[in-house]
Order: structure tokens, then sequence, then C-alpha cells
């Protein structure tokens, strides 16, 4: 068991003697330990009863994700399952649900958490601000990926004013979001919008999964509202089927694919806001849609279309600067291919927009790392078109064993159903000739 101890702002008492990583923010003692970089004072200073747990939430939020980063899943003896005690400051309120938050972050990133509070005073500083003109109804996550995007010009486009939140740990990414927000402000205006760019660096990050990143995103989000008042929606627009994020083998079942914006997650972490009395919930508008469907039933599909090339919804997004090629996306792993299918839909996808055009190179396809996906998608697909119902059996429904009723598994077949038919399109369609034999030697189901 891995002991961390996060410290509090101007916090005097010494981490204990077991403690194995102290986690600051940056500007403490720099021998008490790992320091993080942030711009957290850009966050509004929340006002009311619930200011102490807000403040919490972020400082506990802030040291998860910087422990996820800095602990190797392969000093693990299975190389994957972690097993990490969490010391945290908090109020009374915050501190009475560590078991809660435990179970959550398990199922998050498939570690085992222990979590301990202790009372300690929380002075964060919090000093941003929004001009007094402007009243956001909800905040929305914006990470920069296509399906943010949309959710944005959504939002935009129903008449409501929104408050974009955005997180980023490196310069190529913020560029990214704050390209995107920029032109939809000039497209709708800055009565309409306003965003927000939060920095949280870890200067140690060996570690690559980051399964707990939705857990720090969230909890922004969760500042941000509860800075405008009791009951502001933190939107987080994901397609469904990367919510729900059918395991495509056998051997990516568990946290091995990411639950991100799981409804099971995002149900646990708003019953989790609500027992310490923040009156928020995380909202998904997305979760019954495809990423196809999310594209087609935009309410801007021209806004959309001109946008989308700026967006990155790559989870290898500097392996072009790894290669001295600059930026862009990698264009080989599952979001991305998940991307092109979604595009291709629409008659956009464009392989030029992608470091590498993982369907025309077979070379590509046989590599270990820009293969892999693709491999795990193909066998995905010959075992929905064979036998369907082991697909299905992988996933998870959004309220657990309790919630399969038959309506539930209606809506899930519908919508993994969709998803292959998205993905097996792109694949007939944009795929080489090697491709489309291996696709036409599959049973057709």
């Amino acid at each position: 068991m891995i002991r961390v101890y996060v410290r509090a702002p101007g916090e005097r008492r010494r981490p204990p003697g077991k403690a194995d990583l102290v986690l600051e923010l940056m500007g403490q003692a720099p021998e008490a330990g790992v320091s993080l970089h942030h711009n957290l004072a850009c966050l509004p200073a929340v006002t009311g009863p619930r200011a102490g747990e807000v403040t919490a939430a972020l400082l506990s939020a802030a040291g998860i994700w910087a422990a996820d980063k800095i602990l190797p899943r392969a000093s693990a003896p299975d190389a994957w399952t972690r097993e990490i005690t969490m010391m945290l400051p908090a109020t009374l309120a915050w501190g009475a649900l560590s078991r809660p938050l435990a179970e959550l972050l398990q199922f998050l990133t498939g570690d085992r958490w222990v979590v301990e509070f202790r009372d300690e005073k929380l002075p964060l500083a919090l000093s941003g601000s929004l001009p007094e003109s402007f009243t956001p109804e909800a905040v929305v996550l914006f990470s920069g990926g296509l399906d943010s995007l949309a959710g944005a010009i959504d939002l935009l486009s129903a008449g409501r004013r929104i408050w974009l939140v955005s997180h980023y740990d490196y310069g190529q990414l913020a560029q990214v979001q704050q390209v995107l927000a920029a032109a939809l402000t000039a497209h709708f205006g800055a009565d309409r919008l306003q965003h927000l760019a939060v920095r949280l660096q870890c200067p140690e990050a060996p570690e690559l999964t980051l399964r707990s990143r939705a857990f720090l995103y969230l909890t922004l989000g969760l500042a941000a509202a509860a800075a405008l008042g009791p009951g502001v929606p933190v939107v987080v627009p994901e397609n469904g089927w990367i919510a729900l994020n059918p395991p495509l083998t056998s051997n990516r079942l568990g946290s091995y694919s990411t639950r991100t914006a799981h409804p099971r997650f995002l149900a646990g972490l708003g019953a989790l806001w609500h027992a310490a009395g923040l009156e928020h919930t995380p909202v998904n508008p997305y979760a019954g849609r495809t990423k196809g469907e999310v594209l087609a039933r935009c309410r801007e599909p021209d806004l959309l279309r001109r946008l989308a090339p700026l967006s990155v919804s790559c989870a290898r997004p500097v392996a072009a600067r790894w290669r001295g090629q600059g930026g862009g996306s990698c264009g080989y792993c599952y979001p991305c291919l998940l991307r092109r299918a979604a595009l291709n839909r629409q008659g956009w996808d464009e392989a030029g927009h992608y470091l590498k055009d993982a369907l025309a190179d077979p070379e590509i396809f046989r590599g270990r790392v820009t293969g892999a996906d693709l491999r795990a998608l193909l066998l995905a697909l010959k075992t929905w078109q064979t036998a369907p119902e082991v697909l299905l059996s992988r996933v998870i429904p959004p309220g657990g064993p309790e919630a399969g009723r038959e309506e539930t598994w209606e809506g899930l077949h519908r919508l993994v159903a969709a998803g292959f038919e998205e993905l097996a399109a792109l694949l007939e369609a944009r795929g080489g000739p090697w491709l489309r034999q291996y696709l036409g030697a599959a049973p057709q189901g």
C-alpha cells in the first residue's frame, strides 16, 4: 500500500513519516515533496456555508490525479492494480465521505483506494471573476475534443449562456481549447459564453493511463458551478458509445477500458456532491447517442464542420511532437478511429488530418503500438457479427446489475449496434484492399 499525503496550502504540520509521497501546491517548501504547478486562483471564490467543501473537493481531486500520474502501474504485482492510501485535508462534511469516494475511485481507475481525511484549514485564495453582465446557465466541460465542441454549439444554438471550463497540462492542448473557444465567441458573441482555462501540471508523471482525469475535470467544473450558485449543472458532452466504452476484447475488461463519462460514475459522483451539501449534478446530454449521431444531430452543422478539423480527440496527441513533426492527431489510436467513423458518417472524414492513415497502410496495422487498437476493433467487429451477446455481456449497465431492465438493455443494444455500424462503414469505405479483404472474410450478421 502506497501512502500519499496531500498538504493544504500553508499547512504547518509535518507530513507523517509513514507517507511514501507528499504532494503540495507550488509555492511551499521545495524539500517537502512534489509540487503541483497550477493557476487555480483563476477559479472564482465560492461564498456561502459550503465553500470549504468545494475547496476540499479541489484539493482531493488534484492530489488523486497527481498520484495517478506519478505512481506507475508497472510496479503493481499485476502491472495494473495499485493500492493507494490518500491522506487528504478536508472539512468535516467532506471527511465523512471517505468510503463512497474510495469506491467511486476504484470503479473509475481499477485501483484499490483508501481515503483518510483530516480536518484542516483550506485556504486556496481563489480570485477569478466573470463579467458582471454575464450570468451563465450551465458550466460545460470543454476538452477541445469533437464531442465537447458539438455540445457547446448545441447549447449556444439553443439560446443558452454557458461557461466553458477546460483543464490543460501541456501547451498544445491549451492552444486547441483557446482557438476553439475564440471561434465560438466570434460566432455567438461574448455575451453568450466565457472560457476558463485551468492549468494543473505535475512535473513527475511516468504513468500515462490517467483514469482519474475525469474526476479532476468534473471537480473543476463543480468549483465553477458552485461559484455561480446552487443548482447550476455541470454538462459533460460525451457520446454514449465511449461513455459505456464496450470492451473490444476480453483483455480490455474492467478499468482497462476507460470510464470517464460512464453513467454509473457520473451518478456516483453526483451522489457524492449532494452528500457533501453541494447542489450540482453532472449531466451528459449525449448518453444515448453514438459519436456519429452527435454530429448528425448538431444544431449548426456548417459551423461544426468548419471547426471540427481544429478539434483533437486523440489519445496520443503528442505523438507527432515526439516524432519531430509538430502537432496533430496520431490517426491510429481508438479515439482517432472512432472520430473518423463519426466524420465518415457525415462525409467529412479526411485521412490527411492525421499523422498516419491507419486504414490504408498494412505496416501500421502490423505495428505493436500503431496497430493495437485497430486489431482490437476488427476482432470486436467480428465478435459483434457472430456472437453479439458475448460483447454485450462485457458492457456494464448504467445503473449496475439491478438496473438491467428490458428497456435498459434495449437501449444499450441499440447504442452498441449503431456504433458498430459506424465503425464498419468507415472500415469498408476507407480501408485499403487488405483491410476490405479481411472484412469480407468476416461472417455477416
